[in-house]
Parts: C-alpha cells; structure tokens; sequence
C-alpha cells in the first residue's frame, strides 16, 4: 500500500514529504530531484524507481526527464506546462495520457 508521504534524506535523516508538496520531479542521470515550493531534494533513484514508488494517479510521467504533481499545474500548451514557476516540456510520446489525466476540454 502506497503512502501520501515519501521519507527523502536531508544531510544525515530523513524527512517526511507530502507528496502534495511536491511540484514536480527531474531526472538527472541515475538521481532524481524531487522540487517543491520551498526546495529541492535529491534522491539517488532513477524517475521510474521514484514514481512507482508514489501513488498512483498523482504524479504523472510528462516527458523522459520530468514528471508532475497534477494537482500542481498552473497552465498547459501542446507543447510543455506550467508548475509553480518553471515551464516544463511535454515529451511526445507522453502528450495523449497527459491531456486524458487533465481533463482538457
């Protein structure tokens, strides 16, 4: 069973994140990093081993290097998303299942 919640080091522990926290996550090579309002953690996990840990429906795959917390997004194009001030790229083959999970009208 899949929390609401990731534990994700910060120095020497471990701290509680919500996953409605989080803005969206970005791959870098064999790391992620998981970026909410107030800052950005790293976690050395690949996007993929980092997402199946999340629950479902949450957090969405939008391109090969970035995935977003749905709730989070603040404008959408053809082409990429707005989530909290960063334009993120939506990936080509991820575009269908982003606009079904959006709700586009």
């Amino acid at each position: 069973m899949r929390a609401d919640a990731v534990f994700v080091r910060d120095g020497s522990q471990h701290v509680r994140l919500p996953v409605s926290d989080i803005l969206f996550i970005e791959a870098d090579d064999n790391s992620t990093h998981e970026h909410t309002s107030q800052r950005r953690y790293t976690v050395p996990r690949m996007l993929k081993d980092v997402l199946d840990e999340l629950p479902p429906g949450r957090v969405e795959r939008i391109h090969r290097s970035y995935a977003v917390n749905l709730d989070r997004v603040k404008a959408v194009s053809d082409k990429g998303m707005h989530v909290g001030d960063r334009w993120l790229p939506i990936g080509r083959s991820f575009r269908d299942e982003v606009r079904k999970r959006l709700w586009l009208l």
